[in-house]
């Protein structure tokens, strides 16, 4: 029995009358969550990316030539402040992965491209997230039920989610 088996045998203990089923399964969901996270640091670390910046890059290469997107797309697809996304690009702007150029739309406003060293990067990032994960995914073998589960899990979620969004 792990950490978590014990945890519920636990509250199970101190709490006789209540179902606490539905904890063991969102305390996995909270440790991956940490493991995963270190995860990405630890294969983006050797390309001196953080996840938040390889997000940017990321967002970028899906957008298709010319890979360029306004900061306002950034900010509402990487779910993050317009400050925070200044931030980003103004780090990966000084090491010459993204440039802005002028908005053609919105003569206020601007665009961010990834420029060639950008796209490169972008690449290599990918390639070895993307055997990374294969490694450490491989031993569970087909993962389709897994994750429309997690799929199912999510959507509970941002359900969730979006009923607060309206609240407030």
């Amino acid at each position: 029995m792990g950490w978590i088996d014990d945890l519920a045998l636990a509250w199970r203990r101190e709490y006789p009358g209540r179902d606490v089923s539905p904890l063991p399964p969102l305390v996995r969901l909270a440790r991956l969550g940490v493991l995963l996270e270190a995860f990405q640091h630890e294969v983006l670390a050797p390309l001196d990316l953080t996840p938040a910046d390889y997000g940017v890059l990321a967002l970028l290469r899906r957008a298709g030539p010319p890979y360029e997107l306004t900061p306002s797309r950034l900010t509402s697809n990487l779910r993050r402040s317009s400050g925070g996304i200044t931030k980003m690009v103004t780090r990966l702007e000084a090491r010459g992965l993204v440039r802005r150029t002028p908005d053609p739309d919105d003569g206020r406003g601007c665009r961010v491209r990834l420029t060639r060293a950008g796209l490169a990067l972008q690449e290599r990032a990918f390639a070895s997230f993307l055997r990374a994960s294969g490694e450490l995914l491989a031993p569970l073998g087909a993962l389709r039920d897994t994750d429309r589960e997690l799929e199912r899990l999510l959507g509970a979620f941002e359900l969730r989610s979006a009923a607060e969004e309206e609240v407030a």
